[in-house]
């Protein structure tokens, strides 16, 4: 015994600021809820149909809400050991369930049934927000509870899962989005020959000027597709948002007078010929200005005599 405890008294401890013990682990949102504000389009064809049968709207009040709880079917009894569960869902997971559904319907393309909206968005449109329409952090859903919530559903036969990819340049992993199936579909109670047919017609009208006459991209490609253009927009935004945080970091340090310079130097010589030569000097200073706000180094700053001159 002596020798066991004196080897973990020699033991060197870490240093680090977790706690054990000091969070609460209790759900922030147990029961959240997401219904299409009033400024939505209703959705065409077989989605508004599936929206339909998910909510209901009083003529009264005005006020929606859920006509049929999608977590208490029978699918998800008969499936439960081939999901890997052994009980049934909790409470909290179940009030997720209900509402991630019309969220997931509304935010999916027509063509491709993939989700446009990553995780984290989904996780703020499903929590609840005060006046000024901002997330509230006591009360909000986390995107882990997402993270955990997807898998299980692709267990379920739900929705599939793309490979994350990971930027390079940046270091950090490309948005992932969820890719609903025909099994979600039909556990929303709609005609699955109608959708599949919605989903042609939209194939065949986006194909239009890329294929030959009387074809059209199946469902594989144009989801391949679609993954390629949002991969590349991503890369392209965080590039350039590292490049504006760059240039942002080295005109800091400098007088207004140097700041508006080097940024009319910069447009010079990244913009188009065609419009620098149509535009007049006031256009052009206001242009200066303009670049200049959106690094926050505008108005904002309040410039005072400029010591390198004397």
């Amino acid at each position: 015994m002596k020798n066991k405890t004196s080897i973990i008294i020699n033991q060197k401890i870490k240093k680090d600021k977790r706690k054990r013990g000091d969070h609460s682990t209790k759900c922030k949102c147990p029961k959240p809820e997401w219904f299409a504000p009033a400024n939505y389009k209703s959705l065409p064809g077989e989605f508004g149909h599936a929206m339909r049968r998910l909510v209901i709207k009083d003529k009264e009040s005005g006020k929606s809400c859920l006509r049929r709880r999608i977590s208490r079917d029978p699918y998800f009894l008969n499936l439960r050991k081939i999901a890997g569960r052994k009980r049934d869902f909790r409470p909290d997971k179940r009030a997720l369930i209900d509402a991630i559904f019309p969220l997931l319907i509304q935010k999916a393309d027509i063509g491709s049934w993939i989700v446009t909206t990553n995780i984290t968005k989904l996780a703020n449109e499903l929590s609840p927000k005060n006046e000024n329409k901002d997330v509230i952090p006591e009360t909000r859903v986390t995107p882990s509870r997402l993270s955990r919530l997807f898998p299980e559903m692709v267990r379920y036969g739900l929705c599939e899962l793309p490979n994350i990819e990971w930027d390079p340049v940046e270091e950090y992993w490309i948005p992932r989005h969820v890719i609903l199936t025909e099994r979600f579909w039909k556990l929303c109670g709609i005609n699955i020959n109608k959708l599949l047919d919605q989903r042609n017609r939209r194939l065949k009208a986006e194909s239009k000027g890329i294929l030959e006459p009387g074809n059209y991209i199946s469902l594989k490609t144009a989801r391949a597709i679609w993954l390629e253009k949002m991969r590349l927009a991503t890369i392209k935004y965080r590039r350039e948002k590292a490049i504006r945080e760059k240039r942002r970091k080295r005109l800091t340090s400098l007088p207004l007078d140097q700041r508006r310079y080097i940024m009319a130097s910069w447009i010079i010589n990244t913009y188009p010929n065609h419009i620098l030569l149509n535009m007049d000097p006031e256009s052009f200073d206001r242009l200066v200005w303009k670049n200049l706000n959106q690094l926050k180094l505008g108005i904002r700053w309040e410039p005072g005599p400029d010591k390198s001159i004397h």
